[in-house]
């Protein structure tokens, strides 16, 4: 589809779901309006009841009516914060289409200038890549999409199974709009999945003794007998109070662990009752790539067990009701009721919990990739190599809008593995190496690319970019720089593929210092197994291709100066480059004269 057919369908589903909405609110309208009529009705028959006790008996079907009218109101309301949703996300992506990204997080929390590429390829952070793909409404969907850029799968069927997943979500715009309005209402913090953690760390009390089996069948079934007997056997009633007695003391030994019980796991009811819902949505998908059938598989059983465990928690929530917790703890033991049957689902599903949230942080990285790639659909999948080859046709930036967008061809291999890029300024050679970066970052994500055809083989990608001083780790930039190239060869001294992006190398010392050490650490990348792009404005490295016909070409982006105004073509040529812009731009802006 084109921008204009996108722009088209986004906006009738805002508009779909809007209609949706303002349905939804007229039900919820009507619904309260009912509620309050047939509370009103409650009250005048229990005051008229009192002349006429006869009248009483119209409560139980009042009394209905009101239990389903709160049912159907909170199912009503819940429809209408998941319309709001989707009416917001289709808002989003008609604004995301024009330009603006200003409503998706940006994903700076993940920013690590340290990472091995992701500071110098804008991974994360404003205007980057994240902010770009991510449509994951919970943290820990987030976190994972973050992954997926940060961390590249390691083989070539783990690459393939991503890409089937994510060309058969592509089409699934139901699907994964759902998806991401149901994580939108989670409303999970990052805290959350260590308090989980710690929950189905700590230690049972309950459940791993067989005594509290039976003492939690017998005391309170002798309890409620006793005291049911007592209304008919005055008598008894000295042994109802003692056993209701008994049990507030028993309670009472064990009141600090079901208090801290309680607080591990209380505050997560709401957002496992939410999770246990996008994971019915994924169950309820009927998928043909194996990596979502395994998801939908797993959230099959999945759903259920978290509900229950929220159910569970939700009834532990009871004995914040002073009134009701004196009644269920005088009769049934309620607290240790609610921690047998809570350890004893954390002993029989603990080990899977954290898995099955993953499944939904998993579900959410895809459908945010798939998005995007239905909203780039002139973009394409590459095919992963199995030598140290990298072919491109029409190469261009992902995030650069298709219109201004400028395409290149690319070949390297194991005999051309070094690419000495020159050029003046802003004539284009650091976009491209951040071009080149970032689709290899998708392509190694399982991702469509920004290219009409692409090949990369399973690699690690190194950059040196960005490279910052650093005040806490007491070092300059010229160390920090050092620092990383020296980490880059001794990864390549261990025979690891590696994809390597320089920009300027050695900027913190003197020309012919600079000089002499990047031409001797380009003779060093030729020994081992990597392919290597550098960008310089240093013609001398130009010199090395007659050196090393064939395994060193040179490249170069041209600039050109017509009618007194600098043009850039932004298209890569072989060879050095022989025009600058320096002293024409500092001639131009009055820095020095003409």
């Amino acid at each position: 589809m084109t921008t204009a057919e996108l722009l088209s369908f986004y906006a009738k589903r805002k508009t779909d779901f809007s209609l949706l909405l303002d349905q939804a609110k007229m039900k919820i309208n009507w619904i309260s309006n009912l509620r309050l009529i047939t509370a009103l009705a409650i009250v005048v028959l229990l005051y008229v009841g009192f002349s006429n006790f006869a009248l009483l008996y119209g409560l139980i079907p009042l009394l209905f009516l009101f239990v389903l009218l709160m049912q159907k109101h909170g199912k009503l309301f819940q429809e209408k914060i998941h319309l709001e949703n989707l009416v917001k996300i289709n808002q989003t992506e008609i604004a995301a289409l024009q330009g603006d990204y200003t409503s998706l997080a940006t994903g700076a929390e993940f920013i690590q200038v340290q990472h091995p590429y992701s500071y110098d390829l804008d991974l994360f952070g404003e205007g980057s890549l994240f902010q770009h793909i991510n449509r994951c409404g919970t943290f820990s969907g987030k976190n994972t999409l973050a992954n997926h850029l940060a961390h590249p799968l390691s083989t070539a069927d783990a690459i393939q199974k991503r890409q089937q997943a994510h060309a058969e979500l592509i089409p699934k715009t139901e699907f994964r709009q759902h998806v991401l309005a149901y994580g939108m209402e989670v409303g999970d913090q990052p805290d959350d999945r260590n308090q989980l953690k710690e929950w189905i760390e700590h230690p049972s009390f309950l459940y791993p003794k067989k005594f509290y089996r039976y003492f939690l069948m017998i005391v309170p079934a002798l309890t409620v007998f006793t005291v049911s007997a007592a209304f008919i056997w005055s008598a008894l009633t000295p042994g109802a109070v003692l056993l209701a007695g008994f049990q507030w003391a028993f309670l009472g030994f064990h009141l600090k662990r079901v208090t801290i019980f309680h607080q591990y796991i209380s505050r997560k009811k709401m957002v496992l009752e939410k999770f246990a819902r996008v994971l019915r949505i994924i169950q309820q998908e009927k998928f043909n790539s194996s990596l979502l059938k395994q998801i939908s598989d797993k959230a099959h059983e999945a759903d259920q067990k978290v509900q229950a465990l929220a159910s569970l928690v939700n009834a532990l929530d009871a004995r914040q009701n002073s009134m009701t917790n004196l009644v269920v703890n005088s009769l049934l033991l309620y607290d240790l009721q609610c921690i047998y049957r809570l350890e004893k689902w954390k002993d029989r599903n603990a080990a899977n919990l954290l898995s099955w949230i993953d499944l939904v942080s998993e579900t959410e990285a895809l459908c945010s990739i798939s998005t995007f790639a239905f909203s780039h659909n002139d973009f394409s999948f590459p095919t992963i190599s199995t030598s140290l080859t990298i072919t491109a046709k029409g190469l261009g930036h992902p995030l650069i809008h298709a219109q201004e967008r400028v395409t290149n061809d690319l070949e390297m291999n194991p005999h051309q593995s070094v690419l000495i890029i020159t050029g003046a300024n802003m004539a284009g050679k650091s976009t491209f190496l951040r071009t080149l970066g970032v689709n290899v970052v998708l392509a190694l994500a399982g991702a469509p690319v920004c290219a009409s055809a692409f090949e990369c083989p399973v690699l690690q990608l190194r950059s040196g970019m960005r490279t910052t001083d650093s005040l806490k780790d007491h070092q300059s930039y010229f160390y920090a720089e050092l620092n990383r190239l020296k980490s880059i060869m001794d990864e390549l001294r261990n025979d690891q593929p590696l994809l390597i992006l320089l920009d300027e190398i050695l900027k913190g010392t003197n020309s012919t210092d600079k000089q002499s050490g990047s031409i001797a650490l380009v003779k060093q990348l030729l020994h081992h197994p990597c392919l290597a792009v550098i960008a310089t404005h240093d013609i001398v490295l130009g010199e090395l291709e007659k050196e090393y016909p064939g395994s060193i070409r040179n490249f170069c982006f041209e600039a050109s100066i017509e009618n007194e105004q600098l043009h850039f073509d932004y298209k890569l040529k072989t060879g050095v480059a022989t025009k600058m812009n320096a002293t024409f731009l500092m001639k131009k802006m009055g820095i020095i004269p003409a």
